[in-house]
């Protein structure tokens, strides 16, 4: 469980930030690094860092890191993550095959609205689905370009919008997506140079993962950051830390620590009195005669 105390270095850099105070859904007041209207008043002034965790201690780190925006979906600990980066920019994603009607998939989304969430990312959303959305005025964000989920339509695993006529796709796509109220659009695996053109031409804050430098956000997943994906790490992905040799260097270790253990057990060399808890020779002669007289 990530533990609220916290570091000199995070109160100092607490001190420094700007943060605004806010309402969520469910009235609970907090403090934000930003607000949807901020990031759009951002657009091609500044670039801005996402990262998608998967736990209380990822979104801490990215907080005290100061990556501006963080994202996170079931099953991941929704909750805890929140408290762990209380005013870092918060979105969940949210699977509509989960929910048959667009009231059940609202409904989740304003569930998680009520802990404290910031956006929705609605990425293979019905689109009658993401109108529902705006009318109960859910910050949201879309996905474009290869959708994973999508990927039998789009020739499997493979980057999108290598041609024209797939570029016009995408652009339509953000087009649509800006009609129905969107903040902010993922745009993932695409060329750079179409990024370029497409960043220029929306009013949406453009989020690239794998889609080169001229997005106005830069995003990763946080296991391709630290080295410690179960997957093969993507192209696109650049990795900072090698968690999985730490993790596996750590299994070493444990496993080495416990067969020490029994080692020393077999061999009676644990527990030694430093380990034991003593007792004076009167007590235990007292108590060796009270033993005695029940024979």
């Amino acid at each position: 469980m990530y533990s609220t105390e916290n570091s000199n270095k995070k109160y100092s850099l607490m001190k420094k930030k700007k943060y605004k105070k806010v309402f969520s859904m469910g009235l609970h007041s907090g403090f934000r690094n930003y607000t949807v209207k901020d990031l759009i008043s951002l657009k091609g002034k500044r670039k801005l860092t996402q990262i998608n965790v998967t736990s209380a201690e990822e979104a801490a780190a990215c907080e005290e890191a100061g990556i501006d925006l963080i994202i996170a979906g079931p099953p991941s600990p929704l909750k805890e993550i929140r408290e762990a980066a209380p005013k870092t920019f918060f979105t969940v994603g949210v699977n509509w095959l989960h929910y048959s009607t667009k009231e059940e998939a609202i409904q989740q989304a304003l569930q998680y609205m009520e802990l404290g969430i910031d956006s929705i990312h609605c990425g293979c959303w019905n689109i009658n689905f993401i109108k529902y959305l705006n009318e109960f005025k859910i910050p949201f964000q879309g996905h474009v370009g290869f959708v994973p989920m999508r990927s039998t339509w789009t020739g499997g695993m493979k980057p999108y919008g290598k041609n024209s006529d797939e570029a016009k796709k995408i652009f339509n796509d953000i087009k649509e997506l800006e009609y129905l109220g969107a903040w902010g659009v993922e745009v993932e695996c695409i060329p750079e140079k179409i990024m370029k053109e497409i960043d220029t031409n929306t009013d949406l804050i453009t989020i690239s993962i794998g889609s080169g430098k001229d997005a106005d956000v830069q995003f990763l997943f946080a296991e391709d950051i630290l080295g410690n994906s179960a997957w093969r790490t993507p192209r696109h992905a650049k990795i900072y830390r090698n968690f999985n040799k730490l993790y596996s260097n750590i299994q070493a270790e444990r496993i080495k620590a416990f067969e020490e253990f029994k080692i020393d057990v077999t061999k009676n060399n644990f527990p030694s009195k430093k380990y034991t808890i003593d007792v004076n020779k009167e007590e235990i002669s007292k108590f060796r005669e009270y033993i005695r007289s029940f024979k």
